[in-house]
């Protein structure tokens, strides 16, 4: 996994000890910054490996059992055919696809991804966080390029963009969720060339999306 980004800005916490080590004073602002950047760095989940899933099978008549991801605070349905990381943890955690037959090898794991952590302030916004975001982006993806966003709800931003990370075509279909004085971000991760191709698969994944 190709992760980065989330900084506690209450009490300290591994991640905290990790990133602040080396460093004795951390005014407001810079702290706010370096929260940012972790979070964004964990969201834009890169997988460059061989996969070592099966295809999905075809589908069949006989109804398939919605499977959904519950941890604290949120849940989401899996796509189908898809897998939890094993590396799963409430505020960082993947669904990863099955290989495809679209390209051959097939070396990259399209993949959706949930981080969440506190925000300093209870007045931060959503707009705020997206605007943050689209700013810092280009530091991180090359030839970053958004191709649509847009405010959903009073707490809800959706952010489509691409470019190159990890040595892959990447397009990201991404959301910021801001409540109860948290930023969820929900990534979903593709190759550029399979983006639409996938986009029919996870959607009803990523509208699922519910926070308790």
């Amino acid at each position: 996994m190709d992760n980065g980004i989330i900084i506690n800005f209450g009490k300290p916490s591994y991640i905290n000890l990790k990133i602040l080590t080396g460093f004795k004073v951390f005014s407001f602002v810079t702290a706010m910054k370096y929260a940012f950047v972790f979070l964004l760095l964990i969201s834009l989940t890169s997988v460059g490996q061989v996969k070592s899933d099966s295809t999905a099978s075809a589908d069949t008549l006989k109804p398939v059992p919605v499977s959904y991801l519950k941890r604290q605070p949120y849940q989401i349905v899996i796509p189908r055919g898809w897998r939890v990381s094993n590396d799963c943890i409430d505020k960082n955690c993947s669904l990863l696809s099955p290989s495809d037959t679209l390209g051959s090898p097939d070396r990259f794991i399209e993949n959706i991804n949930i981080v969440f952590d506190n925000l300093s302030s209870k007045n931060y916004t959503v707009d705020q966080y997206a605007q943050y975001s689209i700013s810092y982006l280009p530091k991180v993806v090359k030839g970053f390029k958004v191709h649509e966003k847009k405010k959903l709800k009073p707490n809800v931003y959706m952010v489509i963009y691409s470019g190159e990370k990890s040595n892959f075509a990447q397009k990201w279909k991404q959301y910021y969720y801001v409540k109860n004085q948290k930023v969820y971000v929900v990534t979903f991760a593709a190759e550029t060339s399979k983006f639409e191709y996938y986009l029919p698969f996870v959607n009803d994944s990523l509208a699922s999306f519910k926070i308790f």
